[in-house]
């Protein structure tokens, strides 16, 4: 594990520019849908005051609501995740703290292990953020390797990007109600009716990839987090769970303009050249604070439940 401490304070974390554009995403989704009804009859003018209606109400449905699922993601996840929830004790989850320690959060997440070969981290806030490890990665990958996913989704909650992304379905599937689209209709709405959003919503996604990888390279090495993303695209196909919340992933959708995340080729080429890692604020030596009380960092093949 690198020796390194994150400046957590000079993190450019702040969810507020995204809500701003997600705001203004749900105010041309408004104005498209009304030109977009008033060919089939329902008359521009009643589309322009449905529209307008919409203005305040979309922004106050998608915040609010947004808000109240991020507080409820954790819950849910464990129920049905089929998710394990390690207690503190624990190696694996003493390996969290450390990490999150060493980026300069001040609580520590919960921890928990699934069955899929894959990671991701949620929650509304650093205080209520929950660290999901899939078994196949602690029975797979060396302890740095394991160090540098976590990591990643530690940079996730660093950088606030739960919210972003709770934020940006919550605004989508606001203007679909909104509009009256029925549950069955909504992913056809959305696309419909949100594409420009939908892009810069999936453009969001692919880039806090970017930066998550670096901030997991920065606590280990870039050569473990290329190590593991290498070692992970040669898995197996992801299955319909992970590609289903394929967003919040650590292994997602690849491609370009369609896809939740940049090509193992994209990630690979950022940590090699350091373009996000270098902006990573690292606190000067004379700045860096002690760790939480010396815990010996377990290894892998010390976590029982890694035992095959």
């Amino acid at each position: 594990m690198a020796d390194v401490k994150i400046n957590y304070q000079r993190l450019q974390n702040s969810s507020v520019p995204t809500w701003l554009g997600l705001v203004i995403g749900s105010w041309f989704g408004l104005a498209w849908a009304g030109l977009l009804s008033a060919p089939v009859g329902i008359g521009f003018g009643v589309a322009a005051g449905t529209a307008m209606g919409g203005f305040l109400a979309v922004p106050v449905w998608g915040t609010f609501w947004g808000l109240i699922g991020l507080g409820r993601q954790r819950e849910a996840a464990v129920r049905q995740h089929g998710i394990t929830l390690l207690e503190p004790d624990d190696p694996l989850a003493q390996r969290v703290y450390i990490l999150a320690a060493q980026l300069g959060l001040k609580t520590r997440p919960w921890v928990g292990v699934m069955a899929h070969n894959n990671a991701y981290a949620i929650g509304s806030s650093p205080e209520s953020a929950l660290v999901v490890i899939g078994q196949p990665l602690i029975d797979t990958l060396n302890e740095a390797e394991v160090d540098a996913i976590i990591g990643h989704e530690l940079g996730h909650i660093a950088n606030n990007d739960m919210r972003r992304m709770g934020l940006a379905r919550s605004f989508q599937n606001s203007l679909v109600w909104y509009l009256g689209f029925s549950k069955t209709l909504q992913r056809w709405a959305r696309w419909l009716l949100t594409w420009l959003s939908e892009f810069l919503v999936l453009s969001l996604s692919r880039r806090r990839e970017f930066w998550a990888d670096a901030i997991g390279a920065a606590l280990t090495s870039k050569e473990h987090m290329i190590a593991a993303l290498e070692k992970l695209h040669d898995s197996p196909p992801l299955s319909a769970f992970e590609r289903e919340n394929a967003r919040l992933m650590f292994r997602g959708i690849p491609g370009l303009l369609f896809s939740t995340h940049p090509t193992l080729r994209e990630r690979r080429a950022a940590l090699n050249s350091e373009r996000f890692l270098k902006r990573i604020p690292v606190r000067r030596q004379q700045e860096s604070l002690p760790l939480e009380p010396a815990i010996a960092l377990p290894n892998v093949e010390d976590i029982a439940y890694a035992k095959r």
